[in-house]
């Protein structure tokens, strides 16, 4: 029992006890017989009497009310304490509630990087081995890391402050979770921008390369038609001639069989089975007979170059990749030092809710 309410309940016991006084001199006074010696008290003379009850009796009540004026002041200051800790209950409930939701966000945004990272993961690893195929790379569509960035600061100060005082990196706590959230609403921002820039660049260096293919295969049409005008039935004797015939329904072939599966051209495949066997025995003839006088040697020169563009944007697509491995790797893997700092103050978080 604290100091207050015990002195209020020896007041309201004394004042008690002078109300039981009160009541029993006046039940005395009203009684009073000849003989009746209650207290000792003379009571012969009724004037004296009411005079001398009155004095008691506005004495006694004087002092009842100086009591009573004290429990009042008592119950004010009681009042005053427990509306000042239901203040401080109300805040540290209030304060915990934001320790709560930031854990929430927590479970979100390791889920979100996570994801993430299996995305980026399943990308750079495809981008790798198929670097001229079209790879996708698929984002999260997740606030979390703006919301928590947009909360108060100050109340998520004071939550950390209040709910971990004891511990000497709280303050190095509260700064880790905003730096660690605003890097990862910077970080997912920019790394859509440099994939899109990257989708952009290896479609327009695709679009180059199938405009040089197709102007490859029209310049081997015009060479076979040039040895037909020119020799007549026996245009396809001539190595120049037969070896672009060969080429041609070859390659003709090879796009009729990535639309009936429904896969992408690959570059790469067309370099490799295609344009390499082409300039290969391309390099023999012109050592056994040298060019010819119908683009012979264009078209040499043209399936260089076009190797030559697709060999370059493997390069830069699998150099992209292995960029997106290093992010992944730091960043967005499963044991990436963000999240295991997020799941520790998850963890801490969540074990004041218990």
């Amino acid at each position: 029992m604290n100091k207050s309410k015990f002195l209020k309940r020896f007041l309201i016991a004394l004042i008690f006890i002078v109300f039981i006084f009160l009541i029993l001199i006046t039940i005395n006074l009203a009684n009073e017989t000849e003989n009746w010696k209650f207290l000792g008290l003379d009571f012969n003379n009724k004037n004296e009497i009411i005079s001398s009850y009155g004095s008691l009796i506005g004495g006694i009540l004087s002092f009842l009310s100086i009591l009573f004026v004290l429990v009042s002041l008592i119950q004010q200051q009681e009042q005053i304490r427990n509306e000042k800790e239901e203040k401080l209950t109300d805040e540290k409930i209030e304060l915990l509630n934001r320790l709560k939701l930031l854990s929430s966000f927590f479970t979100s945004a390791i889920d979100n990087i996570e994801l993430q990272g299996i995305q980026m993961k399943q990308f750079f690893e495809k981008e790798k081995e198929f670097p001229s195929q079209m790879n996708q790379m698929y984002f999260t569509t997740n606030k979390n890391f703006s919301r928590v960035i947009d909360l108060d600061s100050t109340s998520i100060y004071k939550a950390i402050n209040y709910n971990f005082k004891n511990n000497d990196d709280w303050e190095k706590m509260f700064l880790n979770i905003y730096s660690i959230f605003d890097f990862y609403s910077d970080a997912i921002l920019e790394l859509k921008e440099k994939y899109q820039s990257q989708i952009n660049f290896k479609v327009e260096e695709q679009r180059k390369i199938s405009n040089d293919l197709m102007q490859f295969l029209n310049l081997g049409a015009n060479l076979v038609d040039e040895y037909k005008i020119n020799i007549g039935e026996g245009y396809l004797d001539h190595p120049w001639s037969n070896l672009v015939n060969e080429f041609t329904p070859e390659y003709y072939k090879y796009l009729e069989e990535c639309v009936e599966k429904n896969e992408p051209t690959d570059l790469r495949t067309i370099s490799n089975l295609y344009l390499l066997p082409f300039l290969e025995n391309a390099m023999d003839i012109r050592q056994a007979y040298g060019y010819d006088n119908f683009g012979s040697r264009v078209l040499v020169n043209l399936s260089s170059y076009i190797r030559k563009r697709i060999n370059e944007l493997e390069v830069n697509c699998v150099y992209y990749a292995e960029n997106i491995e290093k992010q992944y790797s730091e960043y967005f893997s499963t044991e990436n030092d963000n999240s295991e700092k997020l799941k520790n103050y998850k963890s801490l978080f969540d074990e004041l809710q218990n």
